[in-house]
């Protein structure tokens, strides 16, 4: 039971972010990545170039890369992230940044315990001057979050709509519970995190006694899910792009080839390699 009745659905590291500062461990690290940089492309994934904080390398899917001068900095969110945070923390012996999450389906959808959590915390601070910083966020699509904190802040809480964010039935009413760990911090969350009889234990544990710290009730929940680790409910970019394909591309092929340019239609879209034109109508080929 967690502010009324639920059921776990997913516990996992949702994000892991380390470093090298030396060449040897900076080429273990980039030998690591590439092996799932082939995953994730394998998996219908695009790769694409990426930048960040002097950092030049490539993105795809759920993984980010790159090198600077000082070393190299690799980043898994997801799926990627709770099944290796921990081969890529073995290489380096360095976090900047770890995120918990814990996904609960709750029996009166998932707006009615983030409420419930916002007044019991909101409660807990009143008259306090020590308390984080509490925001509340709500839109007309049904997402719903409570934050707790500031993104720089080196713990930074969410608590949000896991449907309305996701929009897969998979996450028909769960709310999800995330504590983004940055910083010095991260290294004795991990600490902790190994200590208990299991790191998905642990990720239940920390995060509980970081919502009854700041006046929220504890996570009891009464089903064990089978699978801690969230199966990817990602859209692979080959899939979008078929999507998008399907939505803007496919209606102005049809008409073009009732207008009777079939042939100009397979040439423009540079299939001409691969397909010759059926033609069952011969006034639909110029």
């Amino acid at each position: 039971m967690w502010l009324g009745k639920s059921v776990l659905v997913d516990a996992g590291i949702d994000w892991f972010t380390t470093t090298a500062t030396d060449r040897k461990t900076a080429t273990l690290l980039l030998l690591k990545a590439e092996k799932y940089l082939s995953q994730e492309a394998r998996s219908g994934c695009y790769i694409k170039p990426w930048k960040m904080a002097g950092y030049s390398g490539w993105r795809c899917g759920r993984l980010e890369y790159g090198v600077r001068d000082d070393g190299a900095i690799v980043r898994l969110s997801s799926g990627l992230a709770a099944i290796e945070w921990w081969d890529v923390f073995q290489i380096t012996g360095r976090c900047s940044r770890i995120d918990l999450q814990v996904t609960l389906r709750h029996i009166d959808g998932p707006t009615i315990p983030i409420s419930r959590l916002s007044r019991k915390i909101k409660r807990f601070y009143k008259g306090r001057k020590d308390g984080p910083t509490i925001t509340e966020w709500r839109d007309s699509d049904g997402g719903h979050t409570l934050y707790l904190g500031k993104r720089q802040s080196d713990l930074y809480f969410r608590c949000y709509n896991k449907e309305a964010q996701s929009s897969d039935p998979k996450f028909m009413g769960c709310v999800r519970l995330e504590l983004e760990i940055k910083n010095r911090v991260t290294l004795s969350v991990i600490e902790s995190l190994m200590s208990y009889e299991t790191i998905h234990a642990g990720i239940l544990g920390i995060l509980s006694y970081f919502i009854v710290d700041r006046g929220g009730p504890p996570l009891t929940v009464s089903v064990r899910p089978t699978s801690f680790y969230e199966v990817s409910v990602r859209t692979p970019d080959a899939l979008k792009s078929l999507a998008w394909f399907n939505n803007s591309v496919k209606p102005s092929v049809s008409v073009l080839i009732e207008m009777g340019y079939l042939k100009d239609v397979i040439e423009n879209l540079g299939l001409q390699k691969f397909v010759r034109p059926i033609v069952l109508d011969s006034d639909n080929l110029n």
